[in-house]
């Protein structure tokens, strides 16, 4: 009688940690960076898929909330964007082509 309730308990507790790994769990094909706020209340991720499209998380404790992507089709080259803070909630995401000028683009985001 015992023995049915010890290995529920356990599926039971096995499933969680499953689902708590799940959610944690980083993918590894994509680059990050991670972003503290000049008052440390605010933390943002960038994620850059494979064709460097970039898309801003605001991170929650363990896990993080999507604010913006980027809806352009991708570069060519392994790229970077820019983070500057204007204030806690307000970030100017930015990325300037140094050839000629005509892929600058610049954001501002928000933080929710």
């Amino acid at each position: 009688m015992r023995k049915p309730k010890i290995m529920i308990t356990t599926a039971f507790g096995l499933l969680l940690l499953a689902i708590f790994l799940l959610l944690t769990a980083d993918e590894p094909w994509k680059e990050r960076e991670r972003f503290v706020s000049p008052q440390k209340t605010n933390t943002i991720v960038v994620e850059y898929d494979f064709i460097s499209r970039p898309t801003v998380y605001k991170e929650i404790w363990l896990w993080k909330k999507k604010i913006w992507t980027y809806e352009g089709s991708g570069f060519n080259e392994e790229l970077r964007f820019q983070v500057e803070w204007l204030s806690e909630n307000l970030i100017r995401f930015s990325y300037g082509d140094n050839n000629d000028g005509r892929h600058d683009e610049s954001f501002l985001i928000s933080i929710p």
